[in-house]
């Protein structure tokens, strides 16, 4: 990893732990750290200087005399394609940024404009505090054989691998066998009925994955049902820490109708995640 980009969000929430999270993760993995906090498009001087004094004032108090460390204030109406832009002309290879979330159906928080403009990973942070040992979980999707899933998996294994190599952390990897919507919507079958039938098979493939990757200490769970609800719900069994999961990136129509998994998460997960893309950056 050659660059950490700690991006904090226009409401500031979250801003200090945050930034703790970003000097561990670039203590790590022996990256720089570029600290952005943005203001609108409109803001005055005197509101820009305020800022630039603030935010250096906090990456000091968080970050000392550690080099590698700047900070900027960007005036912008839009953060998301701002962010694309300096990502894609700069050697970033992980955008970390505190969590903004809206569970109003119309409109699309930052944070999933984002997950659909970035090419490379984007780790969303919570205001939870990572514990001593923390759980990671990482989301496995073994529904296709397709290329594009056969990659989302590879790339959260490997950054999974990554996270393992650098901290004392334990990993568990999920699969969530998916229910054809109108079998449960004319009870036509049981969740539980319908999981204790392909539970065997699901596991199967888990562990051959695990196995492929040299992941036999992963503990792996099965679950059945909607991702977006089972997901944020081991996750809060487990008390994890951070998710690791891959996301298409649609956008435009195809990703309205359709819609990303990753995003859908996001509604019910009160923890970190991590989000992955095909054409992301490999460490």
């Amino acid at each position: 990893m050659n660059k950490l980009v700690m991006v904090v969000s226009e409401e500031m929430e979250g801003e200090s732990l945050a930034l703790k999270k970003a000097k561990s993760i670039a203590a790590a993995f022996k990256a720089d750290v570029e600290v952005v906090r943005f203001l609108p498009q409109t803001c005055s001087d005197t509101a820009r200087l305020s800022a630039t004094q603030s935010i250096g004032e906090l990456v000091h108090s968080v970050f000392n005399e550690l080099g590698g460390v700047t900070s900027q204030v960007v005036p912008t109406d839009s953060i998301p394609e701002w962010m694309a832009d300096h990502c894609a002309s700069s050697d970033d290879n992980l955008v970390l940024k505190t969590g903004h979330r809206s569970e109003s159906l119309f409109h699309t928080p930052t944070d999933w404009e984002l997950i659909r403009q970035l090419h490379c990973p984007l780790l969303i942070s919570s205001n939870q505090k990572w514990k001593s040992k923390p759980n990671v979980l990482i989301a496995l999707d073994l529904s296709s054989d397709e290329a594009e899933h056969r990659e989302l998996n590879a790339l959260g294994l490997r950054w999974a691998q990554q996270w393992e190599a650098t901290s004392d952390c334990q990993l568990h990897a999920v699969y969530s066998i998916p229910i054809p919507a109108p079998l449960l919507a004319l009870d036509i079958v049981e969740q539980r009925d319908y999981q204790r039938a392909h539970e065997p098979d699901a596991k199967e493939k888990l562990l051959a994955l695990l196995k492929e990757f040299g992941m036999t200490e992963a503990i792996p769970h099965i679950l059945a049902g909607a991702p977006d609800k089972t997901i944020p719900h081991m996750a809060n069994e487990l008390k994890a820490d951070l998710v690791i999961m891959g996301s298409a990136g649609r956008e435009g129509v195809q990703g309205f109708l359709r819609g990303n998994t990753a995003e859908k998460v996001l509604h019910h997960l009160r923890t970190d995640i991590l989000v992955v893309k095909p054409t992301g950056v490999s460490l």
